[in-house]
């Protein structure tokens, strides 16, 4: 399986938010981050400060759990309004005087989250074949639907701060902790996981992880072995399928097996898919429940086994152009949506979450996860986006996988197009030649306007997911949430 675009790839400092002044440094190996309490300058002003995160808020306190910059930095804008002192969980929180209304986590948090409002171009009258997009193949009079934009959260006075960008404070606690398992000095096996794991890519999983806990009260320090655990699980899928799909690059650089060796690799992944689960027993060290640690070590199997069988899946699928669309999702959901599920229900758990709030974020992350495949497929036949990816842009023709829009390509084409599209993903053997020819007839059909129209049909299917989350939930988390949403170009 391939790397999805939007967390996967290397960090373009184009396409990333800038790090504010006094951002996390580089920790030095074998220091551990810690949460330390919030010190106000005004009650220490001659205190050094950097970012701090918080331990969890005390009920009725209102305190979200937040990165905060050093001296000098402009303090970000605020979200939405605090509880109010003494507040009985669950209540609404009564907003600031002359403030707006803001959408809480019970609301929607944005104007637009929402199920779609209309369906897919081009695909004729045929029944739905996957029910999870509604009406999605009905005929569209508009062949070129423009994706909805995700507007930036509004601030609001006397509202909670931002939460920690999944960019930027996310990704410096993640590398630090990343560097203090596996350092320079690291040899033999620990050093094939260092030069896997560092620099790590866009860290979506383990974002997902710690903010799915933060969202439901849990406390940072508590799951972060989980993040840095899932991000490791992640990348030991990698190490394997670039084996399989015979991929030299990745992350812009060479390959695991490509450095170190095949046989290498192979023994380096299986041995992060093992550190997965040694992570959940760093979380009961350092004070989860049994209980939790149990709950989401049973999620964490399920997974695996789904994400073995979805990418079993797949190599039975290549060559096969007749391919529904609906075993096509079911495909995504077990190769990519899983994992993304799986890392919003661990953190949730872990962070002490009921029931159905964990099924929701969940939910969320199922959605997002096809979502991101989607995008995915879409990418080698973007010109700007295919030159950013990191891994070579034709390893789907070249290993003769029906993505998305080649489907439906294939089921909108006329019989010479069709023919045409048959002869270069199946027959040519130079794949720069049969990317061009593909993406031909790509664009004459309208698909990848129809495979962007059904990535921003999950997006907004996860979005609105988001508006039932509990009032007490934590709103900057949930729109933290709610911005991975976004497209990555």
């Amino acid at each position: 399986m391939t790397e999805l675009p939007s967390e996967d790839a290397p960090t373009d400092a184009g396409s990333q938010p800038e790090a504010r002044p006094g951002a996390r440094p580089q920790a030095q190996p074998g220091a551990r981050p810690r949460v330390q309490p919030e010190v106000r300058p005004e009650d220490q002003p001659n205190a050094r400060r950097g970012p701090q995160r918080h331990p969890k808020p005390q009920p009725g306190s209102g305190a979200q759990p937040s990165l905060h910059p050093g001296p000098g930095a402009q303090p970000k804008p605020q979200l939405g309004p605090r509880l109010q002192p003494g507040a009985e969980p669950g209540a609404e929180p009564e907003p600031e005087p002359g403030a707006e209304p803001e959408a809480g986590a019970g609301a929607e948090p944005e104007p637009h989250l929402g199920p779609a409002p209309g369906p897919y171009p081009g695909l004729g009258p045929a029944p739905n074949p996957h029910p999870g997009l509604g009406s999605a193949l009905n005929p569209n009079p508009n062949p070129h639907p423009v994706p909805e934009p995700v507007p930036e959260p509004q601030p609001q006075p006397g509202s909670p701060p931002y939460p920690p960008s999944p960019r930027v404070e996310f990704a410096e606690l993640l590398e630090a902790e990343f560097v203090r398992r596996w350092p320079g000095r690291s040899a033999g096996l620990d050093a094939v996981h260092r030069y896997a794991m560092v620099p790590p890519g866009k860290l979506l999983r383990p974002s997902l992880v710690l903010h799915a806990a933060l969202t439901v009260g849990g406390e940072l320090d508590a799951v972060l072995p989980a993040a840095v655990g899932i991000e490791g699980a992640h990348v030991g899928s990698l190490l394997h399928d670039d084996i399989i799909d015979r991929d030299t690059e990745r992350r812009g650089r060479a390959a695991v097996h490509t450095e170190f060796g095949p046989a290498q690799a192979v023994v380096a992944g299986n041995a992060l898919f093992f550190s997965w689960f040694a992570a959940l027993s760093e979380c009961r060290r350092l004070g989860v429940p049994a209980d939790r640690v149990a709950r989401a070590v049973a999620v964490q199997a399920e997974a695996g086994v789904a994400i073995c069988r979805g990418a079993f899946d797949e190599l039975a699928m290549r060559g096969d152009l007749e391919l529904g669309i609906d075993a096509y999702v079911a495909m995504a959901r077990a190769k990519t949506a899983v994992l993304l599920a799986a890392a919003c229900r661990v953190g949730a758990i872990l962070g002490g979450g009921d029931a159905p709030t964990t099924e929701l974020l969940g939910d969320f992350g199922d959605h997002l996860g096809i979502c991101f495949q989607i995008r995915d497929d879409v990418q080698p036949y973007d010109p700007i986006a295919a030159r950013a990816m990191g891994k070579p842009s034709d390893s789907d023709v070249r290993n003769r996988c029906p993505t998305l829009p080649v489907l439906i390509a294939h089921r909108r084409a006329d019989p010479e197009s069709r023919a045409a599209l048959r002869h270069a993903l199946l027959d040519e053997t130079e794949p720069a030649l049969a990317l061009c020819r593909i993406r031909s007839v790509l664009e004459r059909t309208g698909a990848l306007d129809t495979a962007h129209a059904m990535a921003d049909d999950y997006a907004r299917r996860a979005r609105e997911l988001l508006t039932r989350l509990p009032a007490t939930a934590h709103v900057a988390h949930v729109r933290a949430l709610a911005l991975l949403t976004r497209p990555a170009h």
